[in-house]
């Protein structure tokens, strides 16, 4: 799974998906045509963002949008790129695509009611917008970076399912970072945490935490290390306090990673 690496596959990943500034357009335009690896990271992101439509474009992820992500997870070939060929053939010039800005947008549209408003209440309700777009903007870039992780080919995927075969959540597991997507996970007061374990040895050993709110469909970005990477099992469990323990009280779901 691991592939030949490069320091612009960053850049490969925001050219699939139009997000670039301007310098770093160019800095890809010209890179692009030397690298294989990088032209590979392109093919794959745009294998994945195929598969979801326009759906990370609006500012609130719909509620089947997990569900389509969830079956390209299953279905992405994890290949390491391919190596490159002595003299590669130029690819078809990528033409960037204009990039939505429908935050900013919906920002300068609160700013615009603040100015017209003359009482406290609209005032209010302003920043309640602002706010709320923020919010809105925050998890739209969360589903950004796990698609980046689904679109990875070092990237472990992990299906975690109950003791009955419900399934649970997915761990998707990169080198340096990781998310978890709950599916049939209750959410958690404040009084509760998730704990992702990592089963591969003999002992489970404590990996990240997670919450999960009421009606959220969103994927939970975890701290991860390389350490965490290692592990090929994985499962999850629910907490009391806001720290994982030394071990798990109860296991709610266990899953390993999927095969090439």
């Amino acid at each position: 799974m691991n592939g030949e690496l490069c320091a612009h596959e960053e850049l490969a990943v925001g050219w699939a998906m139009h997000s670039l500034e301007p310098d770093e357009e160019a800095v890809a335009r010209d890179h692009l045509p030397t690298c294989s690896t990088c032209q590979a990271t392109v093919r794959s992101t745009e294998e994945v963002l195929a598969g979801i439509g326009g759906a990370v474009r609006q500012e609130q992820p719909p509620a089947h949008l997990r569900a389509r992500l969830l079956e390209q997870i299953e279905h992405t070939p994890q290949e390491p790129p391919a190596a490159p060929h002595p003299r590669p053939a130029a690819p078809t010039p990528l033409r960037p695509q204009p990039r939505r800005r429908t935050g900013r947008l919906l920002l300068a549209a609160a700013a615009a009611v603040a100015v017209l408003a003359a009482g406290g209440f609209l005032g209010v309700r302003v920043t309640q917008l602002s706010d709320e777009v923020a919010a809105s903007k925050a998890r739209t870039d969360d589903l950004n970076k796990a698609l980046v992780l689904a679109a990875d080919p070092a990237t472990n995927r992990a299906l975690l399912r109950t003791g009955s075969g419900t399934d649970a959540a997915v761990v998707l597991s990169g080198p340096t970072t990781a998310a978890v997507m709950p599916m049939n996970l209750k959410p958690n007061d404040s009084a509760h945490v998730y704990v992702v374990w990592g089963a591969s040895t003999k002992a489970p050993v404590p990996l990240a935490v997670f919450n999960v709110r009421a009606g959220s469909t969103d994927p939970q970005l975890l701290s991860w290390s390389a350490d965490a990477h290692k592990h090929t099992t994985f499962a999850v469990s629910l907490e009391p306090g806001r720290q994982a323990p030394p071990s798990p009280s109860e296991v709610l779901a266990l899953g390993q990673v999927a095969s090439a």
